[in-house]
């Protein structure tokens, strides 16, 4: 057991493994990687698979954007199978405001790199035949966005980072941190205690609790979100559709699914795992309203996890400012497994101290007091 590893990684999920596996391929040696639970048992293993570069801010949208070119290289890196495939979002318009709301966002993306345009109601019928389109004016679409299948990419982490030699340490929940001045200088958990280098706040929807623990404040609030799945179908509906009225966001997966997210109608601030079936109910009418022919089709499964949301809508990422070696990988607010990639090789590179290449002001923590938001207003759900 490292009792004194260079680098302890919080949180399990796919960055917090992402990260390991940058550092140790990276040649750092004394990795270890600490999890409450198991690898997915958090957002990482609740999500829907979406990974859009159709964002308003700057902020996100180079994150995603960057990391949609690196999934296409994840498979042949990690010699593995993501089931990643390209066949765009397509987010629909039921009035004119925010038609002409989401053109401006499609021409800010497209002076960006990212090739969205608005279709006519006729041209998003052909993109989703299934759809009923009667209500909707227009839409915005990227052929570029995509969708990812999560588990085979966090099962094929866990596996690189066991070939790297990473510690691992599973249903270790860390129970205390002693800091000293600005360091932390230790990370307790029920069986060991840690005195690293680092530490990698990489704990999803516990990532407040693991910064009250070390005396700090984030400014994230855990929000429940819920998705379900039908039976499988022939395949029928190529992109990703979102109706940016409701907030109903549906994908058929490579195995013929539809899968189906909708925020709660009650926000819930508090981490859950609790499904309900007023969401099943709510989201089972939205997704027949949206596509008729789906009326009578059986749901399989159903289940909730944890958004880490920030007032921004934008992630924690670099140093905590009252403790220079508390690294923040959190607040990612739904869209943490789709800029994994970018993030986890960021916080590599802050820890190795490398140029992370991006404009590091908007990830503060501190960002709200010192002046430097660039709020996201494209939030689906």
């Amino acid at each position: 057991m490292r009792a004194r590893p260079e680098v302890l990684v919080v949180g399990a999920g796919v960055n917090g493994l992402g990260t390991a596996h940058r550092l140790a391929k990276a040649g750092v040696e004394d990795v270890v990687v600490v999890e409450r639970k198991y690898p997915m048992y958090g957002g990482s293993g609740r999500n829907g698979g979406g990974v859009r570069a159709q964002w308003a801010s700057l902020s996100n949208l180079e994150l995603a954007r960057d990391s949609i070119d690196a999934w296409k290289r994840y498979a042949g890196e990690l010699g593995l199978h993501t089931w990643f495939r390209q066949s765009g979002y397509l987010m629909l318009a039921r009035d004119r405001d925010k038609l002409d709301a989401m053109r401006e966002r499609a021409r800010f993306q497209r002076q960006h790199g990212i090739p969205t345009h608005i279709v006519s109601p006729q041209e998003a019928q052909d993109l989703a035949p299934p759809v009923a389109m009667e209500r909707y004016v227009g839409a915005s679409y990227c052929p570029e966005d995509a969708v990812i299948f999560p588990w085979p990419v966090v099962n094929g982490l866990r596996e690189a980072i066991e070939d790297h030699d990473v510690d691992l340490h599973t249903r270790t929940p860390v129970t205390d941190v002693t800091t000293d001045g600005d360091r932390i200088t230790a990370v307790g958990t029920p069986e060991h205690t840690f005195e690293p280098d680092w530490v990698v706040n990489a704990a999803g929807a516990w990532s407040s609790e693991l910064a009250q623990m070390a005396g700090v404040d984030l400014p994230n609030t855990p929000v429940r979100h819920q998705i379900f799945v039908t039976e499988a179908l022939r395949p029928m509906l190529d992109p990703m559709v979102v109706d940016m009225h409701t907030g109903l966001y549906v994908n058929q997966d490579g195995r013929g699914e539809f899968v189906t997210g909708l925020g709660d109608r009650h926000r819930r601030e508090e981490v859950t795992h609790a499904a309900s079936f007023d969401f099943l109910r709510r989201a089972a009418d939205q997704l027949t309203d949206l596509i008729p022919s789906l009326g009578s089709v059986n749901a399989m499964r159903q289940w909730a996890g944890c958004y880490d949301v920030t007032p921004d809508h934008v992630p924690n990422l670099g140093p905590h400012p009252e403790l220079a070696n508390f690294v923040q990988l959190n607040g990612f607010s739904g869209h943490g497994f789709m800029v994994s990639p970018v993030v986890t090789e960021i916080t590599k590179r802050l820890i190795l101290g490398a140029d992370p290449r991006y404009e590091m002001s908007r990830y503060r923590v501190d960002r709200f007091e010192q002046g430097t938001v660039d709020a996201e207003a494209m939030v689906i759900g």
